[in-house]
């Protein structure tokens, strides 16, 4: 059964990065996609400060390591996020 649900998961969100970077894809479809994506990425990253900040209570250098780790994903996805939707690269050059 987990197999099940990474093989669904992994479909949905690969899938969906790859077709909300294609530009044939028409807009209305390609928007949501990215904002559903996105959503689910701030949900994950805001679970792991919520733990850090709860943490904090039992255990101070495990709710430090949390908050860190928190902060390294929230940077590195901004960044990529930025990459990925933001700088367009022109494909041929790259062949």
């Amino acid at each position: 059964m987990e197999y099940v649900f990474e093989f669904i998961l992994e479909l949905v969100f690969e899938g969906g990065i790859e077709v909300s970077k294609n530009n044939n894809i028409p807009k209305y479809i390609r928007y949501p996609l990215i904002i559903i994506i996105s959503l689910f990425f701030i949900a994950v990253i805001g679970l792991i400060f919520f733990v850090g900040i709860l943490s904090l209570k039992e255990n101070m250098l495990l709710g430090i390591c949390f908050i860190l780790i928190g902060l390294f994903m929230l940077i590195m996805s901004v960044i990529k996020f930025r990459k990925t939707y933001f700088s367009k690269v022109d494909k041929d050059k790259l062949i």
